[in-house]
């Protein structure tokens, strides 16, 4: 038996993830049969995946759609071409895309002209399609008419939202090997180059949580306030489109800067020193790529989740210049994947769209295994609950891959002491200079052996903090910071703070 038929076999028997590794391989050794990318389109269904099942299963409507346009198909084509368009759908319904997939249907409606099929009843895709309108109707006028306050508009999200809170994927082997002895030497050398001898990583346990152990950060010698614990500099940084600023550090800069030297490329960098440093991490990889199909889709997202899915795009970059899959970029394998089913509705899809066109525009195969829909999601996902530094004024991103070892606590014993951050913890105006790098310092004393912590809702992730005119600050109410950590981060705080709160 070949794999499609191995993984036909696997279904039946309702063996799903020995199916979807059947698919998988056979994708690898023909990716232009649109019976492996459709079937497994409807295993990840049956394995609860649908974010995973709608990219298969639009790919498999890809492949066939100029077939049936052009009149060039046979009675299996057409008959394949409705299951993957009704498969994508279900899918997109199952990820409350409720707009999208009635379009999914319009568009096989228009495609294939009502023609007899086999197993097809019209009528019933028909009321399908209404049934989705009238969902994402109801839907979009609840929300409507709840206002603009963030914590009702959760609450209310998490009632109607029918996807799950997302973490790492089953089968992903890397995220098991994420706290091994090797990989936790590896980050040990990361946090090296950038702290001096106070502080160490280790792996720590929190009653409760879902990983029985995690990264932390512990002393390894009584600390004085005020004491420099590490100075890091952003691992990649971001700004919106169509900014005059440093593609590597965010500088302001002027249109008559220094400028790629390729003729085909106009991105702006501030100095040869950042075109150097940028060439050699991501920028040959896109270098006189046009983004603007890329940028279409940031600008429709909201700012910090647009802000996220460039981190993405340069993430995936790194890994394509690096010819590496980019699960396996060590300076981000340590970090945690997870997100909220509340983001999830809020820009999931969105988040699908940008990876078919980031796909194009690298020039990665779809089929090419170490670029598939799932780790694309899984760094994704690497990104919100991790240090992203988000300026909600600025438009601008950055991300700290050893700041994100720290973990939170309400009431820290150490705080980041760059000027931003300082600003926001003392409720100052908000500096409109980008950071260059970012300090975490020791806001009390703290003993040998103690962990580390750190305020993620201050001065740590902006995206949480209101915006008052230029000044930024923190949520102040105890359920308003519950509900931050546990849509953000994925978990429920229970500091000393927090276990004490009448609020």
């Amino acid at each position: 038996m070949n794999y499609r038929e191995k993984g036909n076999k696997a279904f039946v028997d309702k063996e799903f993830e020995t199916a979807r590794q059947e698919y998988t391989k056979g994708i690898e050794v023909t990716p232009e049969d649109p019976r492996l990318w459709s079937n497994r389109a409807q295993t990840f269904i049956k394995l609860e995946y649908p974010e995973l099942a709608v990219v298969d299963a639009a790919y498999a409507c890809s492949l066939l759609e100029p077939k049936i346009i052009s009149g060039k198909y046979e009675n299996a084509d057409l008959a394949l071409l409705c299951k993957s368009r009704w498969r994508e759908a279900e899918a997109l319904a199952k990820c409350n895309g409720f707009d999208l997939a009635a379009s999914a249907l319009e568009r096989l409606f228009q495609i294939a002209y009502r023609r007899p099929v086999a197993g097809v009843d019209w009528n019933a895709l028909e009321c399908e399609k209404d049934r989705y309108l009238k969902e994402h109707y109801q839907n979009t006028m609840l929300l409507n008419n709840l206002g603009s306050d963030r914590y009702i508009l959760v609450e209310q999200v998490g009632k109607i939202c029918k996807f799950p809170s997302r973490g790492a994927y089953p089968w992903d082997i890397r995220n098991q090997e994420r706290c091994t002895p090797e990989s936790s030497a590896f980050v040990q050398k990361l946090l090296d180059k950038i702290s001096g001898k106070n502080i160490k990583m280790s792996l720590v346990s929190f009653p409760g949580a879902s990983q029985p152990q995690e990264f932390g950060i512990i002393a390894t010698k009584n600390i004085k306030r005020g004491i420099i614990l590490l100075d890091e500099k952003p691992l990649i940084s971001v700004h919106s489109p169509g900014q005059l600023q440093c593609d590597f550090c965010n500088k302001s800069t002027s249109s008559k800067s220094f400028s790629c030297p390729k003729a085909n490329c106009s991105e702006i960098f501030c100095s040869d020193d950042c075109f150097d440093k940028s060439w050699k991490l991501y920028h040959r990889a896109i270098c006189g790529k046009n983004l603007d199909l890329l940028y279409a889709i940031v600008n429709k997202e909201s700012k910090n989740s647009g802000i996220s899915l460039l981190v993405v795009f340069k993430i995936f970059a790194i890994a394509k210049q690096r010819n590496i899959c980019p699960l396996d970029i060590e300076e981000i394998k340590h970090l945690f994947p997870f997100q909220h089913s509340t983001s999830w509705f809020q820009h999931g899809l969105m988040a699908i769209d940008f990876y078919i066109e980031l796909m194009k525009l690298l020039e990665i195969p779809i089929f090419d295994s170490r670029y598939e829909s799932w780790i694309y999601l899984t760094i994704y996902r690497k990104l919100k609950p991790n240090s992203v530094f988000f300026n909600p004024l600025t438009s601008t991103g950055q991300l700290y891959p050893i700041i994100s070892l720290f973990n939170h606590d309400c009431n820290p014993n150490a705080r980041c002491s760059d000027d931003t951050s300082k600003s926001i913890q003392r409720g100052e105006p908000f500096p409109f200079a980008p950071i260059l790098s970012t300090r975490v310092e020791a806001a009390r004393n703290i003993k040998k052996g103690e962990q580390v912590f750190i305020n993620y809702t201050l001065g740590h992730d902006f995206s949480v903090l209101s915006v008052v005119s230029n000044t930024v600050k923190s949520s102040g109410s105890t359920k308003k910071t519950r509900q931050l950590l546990e849509t953000t981060y994925g978990f429920r705080c229970k500091c000393s703070m927090c276990d004490s709160s009448s609020n």
